[in-house]
């Protein structure tokens, strides 16, 4: 019952906006419907300003001393055995972070990663530094480490962490 009551009140103010211009549902225009286009995404035109020494040629770094780019993917950097690395990855993640994932010999697993330019230190390894990087590459220098030679050491600019398993 107070349901209809409700409607019967409230009808009188239904009916002007049910008449007025454009509202009604004998109009023949309809809107237009609405374009869309959509484009790919562009991929990021590489910098002209990330070279380095040995462009990307990660076979420069087995000694432990080179200057790469990496761009978009990982890089499989091969070190010479007496670094005691079976395998270190190298991936640049867009806009500003780097992944490193080291294998070594013994069977340690070290994960580590670091946010705009900062570097990453292996034992017995060389020193990773990244130099200059945006959101298409990164420029990294390899060089013998020196002083703590024992740890691993990561540090960035905008946040780093690593963890060390086996």
């Amino acid at each position: 019952m107070r349901h209809i009551n409700a409607v019967r009140r409230a009808a009188p103010l239904l009916v002007p906006l049910l008449l007025a211009p454009g509202c009604s549902s004998s109009s023949p225009e309809r809107p237009a419907a609405a374009k869309t286009t959509t484009s790919a995404p562009k991929s990021p035109t590489p910098s002209p300003s990330l070279t380095a020494a040995n462009g990307t040629d990660v076979k420069a770094c087995k000694k432990g001393d080179c200057e790469i780019v990496v761009r978009g993917k990982t890089a499989d950097i091969p070190l010479a055995d007496k670094f005691g690395i079976h395998k270190l990855y190298v991936t640049h993640v867009p806009p500003n972070k780097m992944n490193y994932v080291v294998l070594r010999t013994n069977g340690q697993l070290t994960r580590a990663y670091h946010r705009g330019t900062g570097m990453f230190s292996l034992a017995y390894g060389p020193k990773i530094t990244v130099t200059r990087l945006d959101e298409t590459g990164a420029v990294l220098r390899f060089e013998p480490k020196k002083g703590d030679k024992k740890n691993d050491r990561i540090s960035g600019s905008l946040g780093a962490g690593f963890l060390s398993e086996g």
